[in-house]
């Protein structure tokens, strides 16, 4: 069955946000696949929202309007990529001491598939959200927070998951992500992540751009690296949780760049 664009559109924001829209109920394989392709594009919207909201609370202290941001970031993403993080942190701290490959791979998988968290899920989510806060107040009280910052912070790390699924395997016999991975298609893919790349580019300096993308490209290689050692593969919650992460790092890069460079 050929692929609805508009279908595609609508389930990848259906899954990535909570924003108000909804998907026709018989979505076909083909349309999910798709979707996966308009990811950057959920992410220039969020960052749009984003930036309208920072308008919105520009006259708070930096540090308020950094709460009121990170609370408003999260809802829009009904903390989805954040639950991805709190698995990730619980499964591969319950497996990383097992010496057995096989064993390591099930414990993993099993405790990242719990609906509980552990100790560690918390510690990981409070050091991300804390992070967060303090790098959105520095920019903010600087006035370096742009409607292009906002643009790749909410857009490269969406893209990053496109060549993540593209070329790596699913690590369970089963779930969401596989039937994503079994229809992605290979050019819209490709095009999309090419979009992502220009984007940046053309809204921050270049030699800013260029570091951005540079460390999102090394903190995918490096998280692809770690799971395919511990799972064999990804899973919806890997893909998540490199969204936080990923979002993490370029605050942190911009932050240096913009606030603490020359």
């Amino acid at each position: 069955m050929k692929p609805s664009h508009s279908q595609a559109v609508l389930l990848a924001f259906g899954l990535l946000t909570w924003l108000p829209v909804r998907a026709r109920a018989d979505n076909s394989l083909t349309s999910q696949g798709l979707a996966v392709a308009y990811y950057p594009l959920v992410g220039v919207t969020l960052g749009l929202l984003l930036w309208a909201g920072s308008g919105l609370v520009d006259a708070a202290p930096a540090s308020v309007s950094a709460v009121i941001l990170l609370v408003l970031w999260v809802g829009l993403t009904g903390a989805l990529h954040l639950d991805g993080l709190a698995d990730c942190a619980d499964g591969y701290f319950a497996g990383h001491r097992c010496a057995d490959d096989t064993e390591r791979r099930q414990r993993t998988l099993a405790v990242m598939r719990e609906p509980t968290s552990g100790a560690m899920a918390v510690v990981a989510l409070v050091l991300v959200l804390l992070a967060k806060w303090v790098l959105l107040a520095q920019l903010l009280e600087a006035q370096l927070l742009t409607f292009g910052v906002w643009l790749v912070l909410l857009t490269l790390p969406r893209a990053a998951l496109l060549p993540y699924i593209l070329f790596t395997r699913y690590a369970r016999d089963e779930g969401l992500a596989q039937s994503l991975k079994n229809q992605l298609p290979t050019m819209p893919v490709l095009i999309a992540v090419l979009l992502t790349l220009a984007l940046g580019i053309g809204v921050l300096t270049l030699p800013l751009a260029i570091l951005s993308l540079v460390a999102v490209a090394v903190l995918t290689f490096l998280w692809r690296a770690l799971w395919q050692k511990s799972i064999g593969g990804f899973t919806g919650d890997c893909l998540g949780a490199l969204v936080e992460l990923a979002e993490l790092m370029l605050l942190l890069v911009i932050t240096l760049a913009l606030v603490s460079g020359p």
